[in-house]
């Protein structure tokens, strides 16, 4: 099982909305490609003080190379693409990284505003 990681940090203003937008209209879109998609709140215990936001991240669980495949080259561009158009005053940041317990795949990071 591979699972793929984006992380976002969002601005408190829009975190309620953005994770109602992302569970209910964007999930469920991207979860018909992938074996399973999480979104999931991401806190931390120290070295966070400069963060301005909510961090979550999204993990997309890919039981096969189709959807790893899938993963790297269409779904994380819908899911910032959706985000963009739906919240476009806000900068959201994210980080992308793919893992499982054999490899490590970096797929970059981006940078919305």
């Amino acid at each position: 099982m591979n699972i793929y990681n984006v992380t976002f940090i969002v601005e408190n203003e829009i975190e309620k909305d953005w994770a109602e937008y992302l569970d209910r209209e964007v999930l469920p879109d991207l979860g018909k490609n992938v074996h399973q998609i999480d979104l999931l709140k991401v806190t931390f215990e120290d070295g966070t003080n400069n963060v301005k936001g909510t961090t979550f991240t999204v993990q997309f669980y890919c039981i096969d190379n189709e959807m790893i495949k899938w993963v790297k080259e269409i779904g994380h561009q819908i899911l910032l693409q959706k985000l963009h158009r739906k919240f476009t005053k806000h900068c959201l940041l994210y980080t992308s990284d793919a893992a499982d317990e054999r490899s490590s795949v970096d797929l970059g990071g981006r940078r919305i505003i």
